[in-house]
């Protein structure tokens, strides 16, 4: 439910610390035994609850009067669109006899009813309201005539102010008059309403309640009359009552008390970074909300955005935009079309290369002042939430910089999450993190299977491989092995890669990241020997080749397979165990050779290479007995091709079969100019012809001079035409 910014109504609803006060002021007011008038100022800024405690007030007069014969008469009066100050003084005592007229005891009416209609009727109601014509005009004279009477023949204003005194005195009946928000009124309007309450209506037994905000109004009063708005003020309001702001802790108190609940009703298992959230509070949040509306502000539109985020977004960050965007606009605004600052990216990272910090943050510092924002805090703020930022500008806020995963958490700083915290569209999330959660916790193995496929169809592997890793410290520890296994199992089949400048990262090498980290995380080596043994002896062609590039990290760690130092951190299984897992290999090369070619695997030359390693005598000679018929031959050489990219392009390089055991360029060309056309087209699929299309073309060229892809294709479109 969201938070009204209405005033309560009941004292049992009080969360401000007001209720005491109110209670007081509403027995002071009951047991007002002089006959004078009275006008009470509440004073306090907007949004300190003034309207609140005046609610109280009357709820305790109403509960002391609740059996008095002669109750208190509250009216409230609102002095909104009026003309000029005549009408607001028709518009007053009209206000003031409706409330008389349906006074249920009737004493009140009979006593002052006629006198209060002679003294309204002074005013002569058809010149204070020519704006509305004459039907109204009618309404009004008609109104303040009593007993056939009509309004022009009643007596003057002086006699009959002093018959409605008297009338009041003698009826003994106190009439409170609550006039709220003054200080939300216009210059003119505000004079107006205290000349009504010094001039027209200073009345006994009358009890004003004037509510404001003392410096609004001291300023408008100095605008319209020119002087002390302040000695003007003290000369109308007898008693005086400064509503002070509400603490910094009773604010807090509830602000924590309304989101403890948002979060709650969301169902959602979360867990708050005590360390980031207190960074978060203390330069996102604290400084901007200073009134009980701020916060209700602020827990409203919380309460609709995390609705739509709650389980994409970190909580933390949620609350510090909202608080931003609610109380300091020009600064959300900012940060929204700052992406590539607040986040970084390439370009960002070559230009603020070339800046010292102190001259990124005076650059910073002079475009949060033309915001007319404040500026030292503006810096805190985007620092707090922004790691990139606060490098930049070097302002650190120690716990969150170095110890916080952008990624992980979901946070605002992770470039890929940054437009969907300020477009609120789910729909720009690639893989739901509900999804991956299951994926991480508590899907089986065929369920992760699928998951990663479908994942994988939607050519989101590389976003899933990302969020896997940024959570490896999530899974649990029981469910390590099996994910690592599954991975293993569908790597080869991970489509994507990733570009960074000229360097590109595929999907399939992500996914051995992930592994490594995976198996890292166990606690001995049995465990992870037993998840590569488990591929090395079930796998098939594809899973070898995944898990090669694993079991090559650990022979070199050993200073294996033509490694000459040894890395005890990479030594993860023991050697007897790698010893263990070399024997398997060479019995799985022999068992996979009978049924695939080993160069359908895209990690052909991982699995050669170890088995080389491993088995030299019968990799050589399986290789020599392959490469023997011509398409196999081409095959191979397929395998060996290496993509390179560079400032002009990409394309493929043939550089290993340079010092090749089993083939020369020169061999391979010949079979590539023997072979016909028609056939190579039926028997290569595009990126193998490309491949042999840009062999060709690298043929006996100087080693600076490398085909691009493009000039590939354009063989190929050759041959096909041939």
């Amino acid at each position: 439910m969201y938070n009204s910014d209405r005033a309560i109504t009941d004292l049992q609803n009080d969360l401000l610390g007001r209720a005491s006060f109110s209670k007081h002021l509403g027995r002071a007011i009951y047991e007002y035994l002089g006959n004078d008038g009275l006008v009470i100022g509440l004073f306090g800024k907007w949004g300190t609850g003034k309207t609140s405690v005046i609610n109280m007030t009357l709820q305790e007069i109403s509960t002391l009067s609740k059996n008095d014969d002669n109750k208190l008469l509250v009216v409230k009066f609102a002095p909104w669109n009026y003309s000029d100050r005549e009408n607001l003084i028709s518009l007053f005592f009209q206000c003031l006899k409706n409330k008389v007229e349906n006074d249920k005891s009737g004493k009140l009416k009979k006593k002052i009813g006629k006198a209060l209609n002679d003294y309204a009727g002074a005013f002569d109601a058809v010149a204070l309201v020519p704006m509305f014509g004459s039907g109204l005009a009618a309404i009004l004279k008609t109104t303040a005539a009593t007993e056939g009477k009509k309004l022009i023949q009643g007596p003057s204003l002086d006699e009959s102010k002093e018959l409605l005194e008297k009338a009041l005195l003698e009826s003994s009946q106190k009439i409170v008059v609550v006039i709220d928000d003054i200080d939300r009124l216009s210059n003119s309007q505000i004079r107006d309403v205290f000349q009504l309450v010094k001039q027209v209506a200073d009345f006994p037994n009358v009890i004003y309640i004037l509510a404001m905000d003392r410096e609004v109004v001291t300023r408008a009063l100095e605008d319209v009359h020119g002087f002390d708005g302040n000695e003007y003020l003290e000369k109308i309001v007898q008693i005086p009552f400064e509503i002070p702001e509400l603490s910094k802790e009773k604010l807090q108190h509830i602000l924590f008390t309304k989101l403890d609940a948002i979060v709650n009703s969301c169902n959602i298992e979360m867990v708050l970074n005590k360390r980031y959230w207190s960074q978060v509070f203390r330069n996102c949040v604290d400084p901007y909300i200073h009134t009980l509306r701020d916060v209700n502000r602020v827990v409203n539109t919380f309460q609709f955005k995390f609705g739509l985020l709650a389980q994409e977004s970190c909580v933390e960050d949620v609350i510090a935009l909202t608080s931003i965007d609610v109380l300091e606009p020009k600064l959300y605004k900012w940060i929204s079309e700052n992406k590539e600052s607040v986040c970084g990216s390439e370009m960002h990272s070559l230009y603020s290369r070339n800046m010292k910090p102190e001259e990124m943050r005076k650059k910073y510092l002079e475009e949060f002042k033309k915001l007319e924002i404040n500026t030292e805090l503006a810096i805190k703020c985007v620092a707090t939430l922004f790691p990139v930022f606060a490098k930049d500008v070097n302002e650190h806020n120690y716990g969150c910089y170095y110890e916080n995963n952008a990624r992980g958490q979901m946070r605002v700083a992770q470039q890929e999450r940054f437009d969907l915290y300020f477009g609120l569209n789910l729909e720009e999330v690639n893989v739901p993190r509900s999804l991956i959660n299951k994926c991480i916790i508590s899907y089986t193995e065929e369920e992760l299977v699928a998951a990663i496929e479908k994942i994988n169809e939607d050519g989101q592997a590389i976003y899933f491989l990302d969020e896997l890793q940024s959570l490896l410290d999530k899974i649990p520890y029981e469910r390590l092995a099996m994910i690592a296994q599954v991975l293993y199992k569908k790597q080869a089949q991970l489509k994507g890669e990733t570009m960074r400048a000229i360097f590109a990262i595929s999907a399939v090498e992500r996914a051995s990241f992930c592994i490594e980290a995976i198996l890292n995380r166990m606690n001995t080596p049995e465990e992870r020997f037993n998840v590569i043994y488990n591929i090395v002896t079930h796998g098939d062609i594809f899973e070898i080749g995944s898990v090669c590039r694993e079991i090559n990290r650990i022979e070199c760690a050993y200073g294996r397979c033509d490694s000459n130092e040894e890395d005890v951190k990479g030594q993860i299984i023991s050697k007897e165990q790698l010893i263990k897992i070399e024997e398997a290999y060479v019995l799985k090369m022999h068992e996979l050779i009978d049924d695939v070619p080993l160069t359908d695997s895209e990690d052909f030359h991982y699995i050669l290479y170890l088995w080389e390693n491993f088995d030299s005598k019968g990799a050589s000679e399986y290789m020599h007995a392959y490469i023997k018929n011509m398409t196999n031959h081409l095959r191979y050489v397929c395998r060996m091709a290496g993509k390179w990219t560079g400032s002009n392009g990409s394309g493929w390089s043939f550089d290993s079969l340079l010092n090749d055991k089993y083939t020369t360029t020169e061999e391979v060309k010949k079979i590539i100019d023997e072979y016909d056309r028609k056939r190579m087209v039926n028997d290569f699929s595009e990126q193998e012809l490309i491949k042999l299309a840009s062999f060709v073309l690298n043929y006996k060229k100087d080693k600076i001079y490398r085909a691009t892809l493009e000039m590939a294709v354009q063989l190929v479109i050759e041959w096909k035409n041939d």
